[in-house]
């Protein structure tokens, strides 16, 4: 048998090259109002769970602002908390708190 001549092929434009001027703006478009709704979705979850962002008028900064303070608060709490299981676990005993440990898992 002989070999086949191989036919030369076009170069594949890229996908986004086939879309025109128009199509490409629009998309942009519709990417930009997308990402935006995506941050204004997440300034309400933020303004939901941090307590003190529940009155008033609240602008991103602030809310970024309060929102780091709620975090810092409650790093603090749960350090606090780690101290007093250290505190509670060293009156106990050692036994004690290994005895608590296998109980809870």
């Amino acid at each position: 048998q002989q070999p086949q001549p191989r036919r030369q092929r076009r170069a594949r434009k890229a996908p986004h090259e086939l879309l025109t001027e128009a199509e490409k703006k629009a998309n942009h478009i519709a990417s930009e109002q997308k990402r935006r709704q995506n941050i204004r979705l997440g300034f309400e979850q933020l303004i939901e769970v941090v307590p003190s962002l529940s009155q008033g008028n609240r602008s991103e900064a602030l809310i970024l602002q309060k929102s780091v303070e709620h975090i810092r608060h409650l790093i603090s709490i749960k350090n606090d908390l780690k101290d007093q299981v250290r505190d509670l676990q060293g009156l106990l005993g050692e036994p004690y708190v290994v005895q608590m440990m296998s109980a809870a898992a």
